[in-house]
């Protein structure tokens, strides 16, 4: 029960996170932008993850186009083609007062005049979901300063917004995440539970071995996108929680991981 529900639940969120890591670019003339893509290119495929890979980075001469093949049992591309403009309105608020290096990128990317476009590729259906941001979109971006803690707060709510799309989704046989939300200090995952299978009871007695379950599965993910996402939590005071409610009973039972835990997982360059 604890792999299937973390593997499922948390990879719609690392596609999220997923966004604030597709560009990392550095020139401001078209020939070095070429070049510098095609060097970017060569250290594919990147792998992110159980969300899926970046396939290849390249530049069309319009845009710096990113193609990912994503893991279907984890993303309906279908969800993400029915929803572009709620895809594009996240990759903008997460693009909001960006890290140093990642600001320099927008400016070079805008100096060129492009724009930057994302490919995401079933690796199973080979259906494709496309988001473009237009080189007026990305000056844009650029000019949307905000005060720093309510763009990290954006962040985390585009983030959420976006894994919403994904819900409901049967992670197991008596698991149902219903949705994720920001409930108080914590970013918690709505978790319906087939009682017929699995008692409340059963979860809150073991609630030690599930809450281990999960802080193995996260510490042992390393992909970006992963660090992405807890560093986002992080920088928003919010722990993350798995919260069990019986279909029958109504009773819940909450699996917290703690801020401390959590800032433990990111790892240090």
């Amino acid at each position: 029960m604890k792999q299937h529900l973390q593997k499922k639940s948390y990879g719609f969120v690392l596609l999220c996170s997923l966004l604030l890591l597709m560009v990392s670019i550095s020139s401001c003339q078209e020939s070095k932008l070429k070049a510098i893509v095609t060097i970017a290119n060569k250290q594919c495929p990147m792998d992110m993850g159980e969300v899926g890979m970046i396939t290849s980075i390249t530049y069309d001469g319009s845009n710096v186009v990113y193609t990912l093949n994503m893991n279907e049992s984890i993303t309906d591309i279908t969800i993400l083609k029915d929803n572009p403009e709620s895809m594009k309105e996240s990759i903008k608020i997460m693009f909001r007062n960006p890290a140093k290096d990642v600001k320099e990128m927008l400016k070079l990317v805008a100096e060129c005049n492009a724009g930057l476009q994302m490919k995401f590729v079933g690796k199973d259906s080979g259906q494709e979901a496309v988001c473009e941001l237009t080189p007026e979109e990305v000056k844009e971006v650029l000019k949307a300063e905000s005060d720093p803690s309510q763009s990290e707060r954006a962040k985390l709510e585009a983030q959420l917004k976006m894994a919403n799309l994904q819900f409901p989704m049967q992670a197991s046989e008596e698991i149902l995440i219903e949705k994720i939300e920001l409930i108080d200090e914590s970013v918690v995952y709505i978790c319906k539970v087939d009682e017929d299978v699995c008692p409340i009871s059963q979860i809150e007695a073991n609630a030690e071995e599930v809450k281990k379950g999960i802080v193995a599965n996260l510490a042992a993910q390393s992909d970006p996108a992963t660090q992405v996402f807890l560093k986002t939590c992080i920088n928003n005071d919010k722990s993350v929680a798995y919260r069990y409610i019986g279909t029958k009973s109504g009773n819940h039972y909450d699996v917290v991981i703690t801020l401390p835990e959590l800032k433990k997982m990111i790892i240090k360059k």
